[in-house]
């Protein structure tokens, strides 16, 4: 799920003719090995292949990190880690989403410079990818009992994953922008707010790292939501909002994933509402760092990118409805499908959840009920929990 902090990152395609047709296909690329070697001003990192990876490479700060995205791979029985030095002081690793592995480095400064490059030798398939990291500082190398302390932590890695994961928390509306109100005694920016710095607290004491688009009463434009979400490496986003009806008897809890088409025209209406106040861009996702396509396979992989973050959005959409519906009351169709802005990324899944009518007397006052809020909040853990299971 705030700063707005200018990240290096980029994503590499290959032209048809450099990359072999069974990239296409469904067998997985085997990793066989990793290695780290030192640099004048920093550290290559190098990924054997038994064919041409699909990736993505970029840096994070606070605390400084190079990720590391494979699609579509495996790991051989013999891959192991290779021992830290230099700028990386450690090495995690995880399943991030479906078909994605993500490699996580942690480094000691921020990073400067990302170059990549497949090389491949002159017969076979076998490839590798070298990541070319240029620090803003000169790290000098680690000895060898550095090194052995190093490879103990590596050993635990795949605890890491709940505690890295992270998710971006996004109470909608605020500043110039109150949402929907009632009678203009309570507004939905307070009440989102409040619950998402509840959930915030939650979520934390569960492990995750979790980061709120505006953690006050300020207007967050949504290309800068999800700028924000994407910029803190988010694994999961929720949108979090209140809805209205002229109808005071309608009322429950309700989730929105993202439909390419199909949308009903419920929730084409709430969708507008949503985002009238914002600039909504007219050339798709804005922020979404892939280079046009050049032929048929790049744009097949950007569709798949946004394919895989909507079935996965889908997926925890269900999973949501159905521990929240075992405390709140849910509307007809708790799962519905709309064109909110704050949705249409490929980097994560997202939700947007509505979490009952202001102008329903029961859902109002569950709204200002803290024991109710913190036992939604309680089934939204269970559900991220579940989901990243």
């Amino acid at each position: 799920m705030v700063f707005l902090k200018k990240i290096s990152k980029f994503i590499l395609f290959f032209f048809l003719a450099l990359v072999p047709a069974s990239l296409l296909s469904d067998d997985d690329i085997n990793i066989s090995k990793l290695r780290v070697s030192s640099l004048q001003s920093g550290v290559r990192i190098i990924i054997d292949a038994d064919k041409s990876p699909v990736y993505e490479v970029f840096s994070l700060q606070k605390p400084n990190r190079l990720v590391i995205d494979l699609a579509k791979v495996k790991f051989t029985e013999d891959f192991s880690f290779p021992s830290t030095s230099g700028l990386i002081q450690g090495v995690r690793f995880g399943s991030f989403n479906g078909d994605v592995s993500r490699i996580v480095f942690d480094l000691k400064s921020p990073v400067k410079k990302i170059k990549t490059k497949i090389r491949k030798p002159s017969s076979g398939s076998r490839r590798t990818l070298n990541i070319d990291i240029e620090s803003h500082k000169k790290i000098k190398t680690l000895n060898k009992k550095n090194n052995k302390v190093e490879k103990q932590t590596i050993k635990k890695s795949k605890s890491f994953r709940k505690r890295s994961l992270t998710v971006v928390l996004d109470p909608g509306h605020g500043g110039k922008d109150p949402g929907t109100s009632y009678k203009k005694l309570i507004s939905e920016k307070e009440i989102v707010l409040n619950f998402s710095r509840l959930l915030k607290k939650k979520l934390e004491n569960n492990g995750y790292r979790v980061f709120l688009t505006r953690d006050n009463d300020n207007f967050v434009k949504l290309k800068d939501r999800v700028k924000f979400a994407k910029s803190k490496g988010a694994d999961l986003f929720i949108s979090i909002h209140v809805d209205a009806s002229k109808y005071s008897s309608t009322r429950g809890f309700s989730v929105y994933s993202l439909s390419d088409r199909g949308l009903d025209r419920e929730a084409e209406k709430v969708a507008n509402l949503e985002n009238s106040l914002s600039v909504f861009s007219k050339k798709g996702l804005e922020g979404i760092n892939l280079r046009k396509g050049r032929n048929l396979e790049d744009h097949w992989y950007v569709n798949e990118a946004f394919r895989k973050a909507r079935d996965s959005s889908f997926e925890f959409a269900e999973i949501l409805v159905d521990k929240v519906s075992e405390r709140s009351e849910k509307l007809k169709r708790p799962h519905r499908y709309a064109g909110f802005a704050v949705l249409k990324s490929p980097n994560y899944p997202s939700v947007l959840v509505e979490l009952g009518f202001i102008t329903n007397d029961n859902d109002r006052q569950n709204f200002n009920n803290r024991n109710w809020q913190s036992s939604v909040a309680n089934k939204f853990v269970e559900a991220v929990n579940k989901n990243f299971k």
